[in-house]
């Protein structure tokens, strides 16, 4: 059964409400988001709503995003805030409360940039269009000769919004389509340039720090290595920071913050299943409400904000552990 999903980060006001992208709020540890991907691009339209459900994909993957303060590659990326771990290469990112940046990566080449290149500015909305480059770049690579340079260009544009479903079933409202663009042009100085082009459609929702689905090819011109081109799809698997939308109601929980019991006022869950998940949508703990019991032990929780997900009720409780 597909289910209707609401990203958790819209009940605490950090969704992409009225289709409007913000930052995401990231954890303070590393998380990784599962994924299924397809060997090729996939048809859609450049306006909602978008239906994947008829996609098969043939692989599996997976993206993590950690804090670069918890890893050893601060020093040589001051500026940005986050590592993104994704088909075996290190990406580094930058996210303020009005832009997303990219500072380098280390994958077939490496580059740490002096200035970041902006990806996506915030908010942004259908129509909002964002556009930046940062030119010689410095990089280094295996094989390459010594004085590597790249361009780097990047454009972006909010196209349409509307319902999105995935290829497992899962179904995203207020998605953001986003036509990307990333204009690579590398070379030795003063000699003729590889010129790479990426043409992304990226599905955004809110919360997530990446596109919750995307598509993409990448197309080659001039003096460039042989197989660089490729075209792939990528899709998140189920909602990981997601809950029931269409039932979702608050319910009394008592006392708020907690300390090593939260107690449920007024609402008979006799035998229902629970889950808390943090707010990056990790399950933490899970169990069964009894006829007699009317609390849940959380003393084994770490303080934080946390989410009570009663499943049979389609019930979401919001509770802070001291």
């Amino acid at each position: 059964m597909r289910k209707l999903l609401l990203s958790l980060f819209s009940v605490i006001g950090m969704s992409l409400g009225g289709q409007t992208l913000n930052m995401p709020t990231l954890p303070s540890a590393a998380v990784t988001y599962p994924l299924s991907t397809k060997a090729d691009t996939v048809p859609h339209s450049s306006q909602g709503n978008w239906d994947f459900s008829n996609i098969t994909t043939d692989a599996s993957g997976s993206v993590t995003f950690e804090p670069i303060s918890s890893t050893s590659y601060s020093t040589n990326y001051p500026n940005a805030t986050h590592v993104k771990y994704e088909d075996g290469g290190i990406f580094f990112l930058g996210f303020d409360a009005t832009q997303y940046t990219f500072h380098g990566e280390m994958s077939v080449i490496t580059t740490s940039y002096t200035n970041p290149l902006v990806l996506l500015t915030y908010p942004f909305a259908v129509s909002n269009t964002s556009t930046d480059s940062e030119l010689n770049i410095s990089f280094t690579c295996n094989g390459c000769p010594p004085s590597m340079e790249r361009d780097d260009a990047s454009y972006s544009e909010a196209l349409a919004s509307g319902t999105l479903t995935m290829p497992d079933g899962t179904v995203h409202n207020n998605a953001l389509l986003v036509y990307n663009t990333r204009t690579w042009n590398d070379g030795q100085t003063g000699s003729p340039t590889c010129n790479l082009f990426l043409e992304q459609w990226q599905w955004w929702v809110g919360g997530y720090p990446m596109p919750v689905a995307q598509t993409v090819e990448l197309s080659t011109t001039g003096p460039c290595p042989p197989n660089v081109g490729y075209r792939q799809s990528k899709f998140l698997v189920g909602n990981p920071i997601g809950i029931q939308e269409e039932q979702m109601r608050q319910v009394n929980a008592y006392p708020n913050p907690a300390t090593d019991k939260l107690f449920l006022k007024n609402h008979a869950f006799g035998g229902s299943e629970f889950k808390i998940y943090d707010p990056v949508g990790k399950a933490v703990q899970e169990g069964t409400f009894t006829e007699t019991l009317d609390y849940i032990s959380i003393s084994s929780l770490s303080p934080g904000l946390y989410f009570l997900f009663v499943e049979n009720h389609q019930q979401l409780i919001r509770f802070i552990k001291e």
